[in-house]
């Protein structure tokens, strides 16, 4: 086993995280060794830049919902989530996306953050054909601590959800602006067998995408 070791969980975690839990508890018993190994090494995994591709203009796959309303201001509109990218070079997979929030009743100057709209920025991309589901990176805590203690392993998750290679990553002081559009990213483990398409969840309480093209950046699935 590599440094790199990757993250795979079983399908029914994926299930679960995108059926509405949060970044704290987005896995479940029974991962594989490697998964293992990663989220015990979260700060070990060796990763690269999320990567210079030009996609700012690029659009896999767009949704629009009404603004999702957590804590904090309710604001009103709506937000379109646009899946960018999900991009394979070496051992590191990157999901590049994108959230605009549109409320004409709202000051022009107004923001909307990760708490407002009740949305955990914990990125989750399933294999549904090999059931497994991969998070992004963290260089504190794991996604599974090799631990007996309940507190201890929902600490380490904690830990992991605040340090994810994510961006934007900071959920209240961080406003999405009115009528503007807001480019994100996150770095995962490269999923195994380089299958072809992917289901992206750019965020917890934003809309899944199925079926996104996988890019491999060193030439495989030509």
């Amino acid at each position: 086993m590599t440094s790199r070791a990757r993250l795979a969980v079983p399908l029914i975690a994926a299930v679960v995280a995108l059926a509405g839990c949060t970044a704290d508890d987005p896995t479940s018993a029974g991962a594989t060794e490697g998964s293992q190994a990663a989220a015990d090494g979260g700060s070990e995994a060796v990763v690269t830049d999320p990567g210079t591709a030009s996609v700012a203009d690029q659009v896999m796959g767009e949704q629009t919902i009404a603004t999702p309303h957590g804590g904090g201001d309710s604001w009103g509109g709506e937000v379109t989530v646009t899946l960018r990218s999900v991009e394979v070079g070496g051992e590191n997979m990157t999901v590049r996306w994108a959230l605009r929030w549109d409320d004409d009743e709202a000051p022009a100057d107004a923001g909307a953050s990760y708490y407002d709209m009740g949305v955990v920025p914990s990125t989750t991309v399933t294999d549904r054909d090999a059931l497994k589901a991969y998070k992004p990176y963290c260089t504190e805590g794991a996604w599974q601590a090799d631990t007996t203690s309940a507190t201890d392993a929902s600490l380490e998750r904690l830990r992991c959800s605040e340090s994810m290679l994510v961006s934007p990553l900071e959920n209240i002081g961080f406003k999405f602006p009115n009528h503007g559009t807001i480019e994100a990213w996150a770095v995962l483990p490269a999923p195994e067998g380089e299958p072809a398409t992917l289901d992206v969840a750019p965020a917890e309480g934003l809309p899944l995408f199925t079926d996104a093209t996988v890019t491999y950046l060193d030439g495989s699935q030509e």
